[in-house]
Formats: C-alpha cells, sequence, structure tokens
C-alpha cells in the first residue's frame, strides 16, 4: 500500500511538471510539482525508516514533507494571485527543522509526534484558507470553500494528532512495516489524503480554465467588454423579468461618428486605441447593475436594468458629454484625437412587447440620430399600444 502511495504522489509531480510545461498555471504547477516531490521523498524516507539512520529516517523525512507542504501552500499563493511570505516561510522551515532535531534526539516519542505532525497541520490550514479567501470572488464561495474542504480536513486530523500524542501513547504507532491494522488503515488514509489534496488543486486549474474559455466567449478580446453572444444573453433575460414581473429595462446603442475616416487617417491601431478608450469610458459610465458591450465594429451597446425611458435620456445625455471631453493619445499622432458618438435609446416597459421588437426601434432611433447629424441623442418612439379584442354584441 505504502508503495502505491509512492507511485501516486509520483504520479501526481510528473502531472505537474507537465502542466506547467504546458504553461497551464504555470507558476503554479511548477511549485506544486516540487512541493508533491518532496512530499513522496519524505514518505519515501519514512517507508526506509526501519534501514535507515535516525536523522534520515525520521528527522529527514519530516523536514521534506514541511517544505513540501510549504511549496503548496505557496504554489497556492501564487494561482491566487498574492504575494507569497518567502521570509515567513524560510523562518518556519528553519524553526521547524530545529525543534524537530530536539524532538527526534532528546525528545520523548510523543514530542517527536507532537512536533512533527501538528505544524503540517498548520500548513495545511493556511492553504485551506488562501484558497477559500484568496480565490472566493474568482470562483464563487461554493466553489472555493469546496477546493478548500480536504485541505481543512487532513490539517485537522494532522493537528489532533499531534495535540493527543501527550496523552494516548498508542498514536505514536509502531514501525511501518509491522502487519497491523493500523498500519493498513494509515497507508489507506495517506493513500486518500494524498489523492484528495491533488484533486483539489487539479479542480483550482480546470475551474480557472473553464472560467477563461467562458469569458473568451462571451466577452470582446480588444475591449474586454461583452460581446454580442454575451450581452444578448442578458437582453434574454432582461426580456423575461419584464414579462414576468413588469420590470422595465433601457439599451442604449453608441455608434462612434466617422469612425471610418478614423482608419483611413491614422491607421488601425489609432482605430483600436480610440475602441478601448470609449470601452473604458462606457464601463464606468453606468452603476454595478448596468452592462456594457461592444455589438460589433464601433457599436456599441449599453443595458440599463430598471431604467424608464426618461432616465435612459438621460444616462445617455451624460455618456455624449463624456464622449466629447475624452482624449485619446495614440502612438504617431501629433495631438490626441477626439470623437463624437451618435446614441439611440429605446425603453421596453409593455409585458409583451418581444426583444426583437425592442431591438428594431433602438435601431431605428440610432439611424435618426446618424441622419440628423450625428453627435446626439434619438429616444425611440414607444410601441404603438395593441387594441383590445372587441367582445360581440349579440343581435
Amino acid at each position: 500500500m505504502l508503495t502505491a502511495l509512492l507511485i501516486q504522489q509520483g504520479l501526481f509531480a510528473l502531472l505537474w511538471v507537465l502542466l506547467g510545461a504546458a504553461r497551464l498555471a504555470r507558476r503554479s504547477a511548477w511549485q506544486w510539482a516540487l512541493g508533491v516531490t518532496a512530499v513522496t521523498g519524505g514518505l519515501t524516507l519514512i517507508v526506509l525508516r526501519d534501514a535507515t539512520p535516525r536523522w534520515l529516517g525520521f528527522w529527514m523525512s519530516c523536514v521534506l514533507l514541511f517544505a513540501g507542504f510549504v511549496l503548496l501552500w505557496r504554489g497556492t499563493e501564487v494561482f491566487a494571485r498574492q504575494r507569497p511570505a518567502d521570509r515567513r516561510h524560510v523562518v518556519g522551515l528553519v524553526l521547524y527543522a530545529l525543534l524537530l532535531a530536539w524532538a527526534t534526539w532528546y525528545g520523548p516519542a510523543w514530542a517527536f509526534v507532537s512536533v512533527g505532525s501538528a505544524p503540517l497541520g498548520y500548513l495545511l490550514w493556511r492553504t485551506a484558507w488562501t484558497v477559500h479567501s484568496g480565490l472566493r470572488l474568482e470562483f464563487g464561495a461554493s466553489f472555493s470553500a469546496g477546493c478548500a474542504v480536504p485541505f481543512w480536513l487532513i490539517g485537522a486530523v494532522l493537528l489532533l494528532r499531534g495535540a493527543l500524542a501527550p496523552f494516548v501513547p498508542q498514536i505514536t504507532g509502531a514501525s511501518v512495516h509491522a502487519a497491523s491494522a493500523g498500519n493498513l488503515v494509515t497507508a489507506l488514509v495517506f493513500v486518500g489524503c494524498g489523492l484528495v489534496l491533488n484533486l483539489g488543486l487539479m479542480a483550482l486549474v480546470v475551474g480557472r480554465m473553464l472560467r477563461r474559455l467562458q469569458r473568451a466567449s462571451d466577452h470582446d478580446g480588444l475591449t474586454g467588454l461583452l460581446n454580442r453572444r454575451g450581452i444578448h444573453a442578458r437582453l434574454l433575460q432582461e426580456s423575461r423579468r419584464l414579462a414576468r414581473h413588469g420590470a422595465a429595462y433601457s439599451v442604449l446603442s453608441i455608434d462612434i461618428d466617422h469612425f471610418k475616416l478614423v482608419n483611413d487617417r491614422h491607421g488601425h491601431p489609432a482605430g483600436d486605441a480610440m475602441l478601448q478608450a470609449l470601452g473604458q469610458t462606457l464601463a464606468q459610465a453606468g452603476r454595478d447593475v448596468d452592462l456594457a458591450a461592444r455589438s460589433g465594429g464601433e457599436e456599441f451597446w449599453i443595458l440599463l436594468p430598471g431604467t424608464t425611458a426618461e432616465g435612459a435620456r438621460r444616462v445617455a445625455e451624460r455618456l455624449l458629454q463624456s464622449v466629447r471631453e475624452m482624449r485619446v493619445t495614440v502612438a504617431g499622432c501629433a495631438q490626441p484625437l477626439t470623437l463624437t458618438v451618435s446614441i439611440g435609446v429605446a425603453t421596453a416597459e409593455r409585458p409583451g412587447e418581444a426583444l426583437d421588437a425592442v431591438m428594431q426601434r433602438l435601431d431605428a432611433a440610432l439611424y435618426r440620430a446618424k441622419e440628423a447629424g450625428r453627435d446626439r441623442v434619438e429616444v425611440a418612439q414607444a410601441p404603438a399600444a395593441t387594441a383590445p379584442a372587441k367582445l360581440a354584441v349579440p343581435a
């Protein structure tokens, strides 16, 4: 069983090396690979404890485990985009090595178990906290807590083992080579722990990959805003809310005036810089619930949930002025570039109006703004009221 554990850990170390080489969570993967390798080395020395010197089988084996857990924690800090506490890690490793040396040669058997186990449990708890708190905003509370649970549970077991060692002499155990039920259970626990911890880290990597793929599918690569696919899904949600609860929403369509001239005169890099600058302005223009998107080319949309026609018109007027005040610095241009936009506004207030009808009114409003001279706001006309069905009058 212990051999199976070593093979398992070695395979996980190789997997992290391959993921690092493939640039998937590269900085974290390399440290997790080193951490798993150190843990594997420590477990190997534990297996060989009866045939090795005391300093190697007892002291070095635990030091390697501690170093491996530190690397797992540090890799998690890097993955969570936190600054690793390198000084604390080094000081902790030195103090652990010194205290363990005392416990190995001069302390009683329970002291070695306490010193060897409790700090390892502490490291796993800190790793769990890094996963839970550092990745909660990215993955959500449920997913981050789920990935942290194995670290908390295994850390709790090690902390409990260290705390009980002075009072329960049996916990110190016998030789790992002894054919006992206790050693068999311990080996099974080690196999399960190694599997769960590595799978927890793997879940973080896969989760980030899926989120990046999702973001790439519904966000514009140039501006970072939602793309047409992403905003359309949100528009459908608002349309359903209107149908079910009567919650109004408004949509702004913003088109850069004479954008083709910018590309022709200053080149496409200038056009890209203008799109990026406008995207930043739109993203900062509204409330937290408002959503800005690049619907295609030089056209943008802003979804304003719970906003009436008058409120949307005021937002559009403020946005029009903000764009007039923009200055876009472009390499190769002597002066910053300015721009104006035409804005169409449409509001959906009637539960029976389909999303397609709202967007048709929005397109018509934008067209009127451009036909009327650009650099202006036009509000779409409200949809014609549907006449109620007439009751048949008996003869």
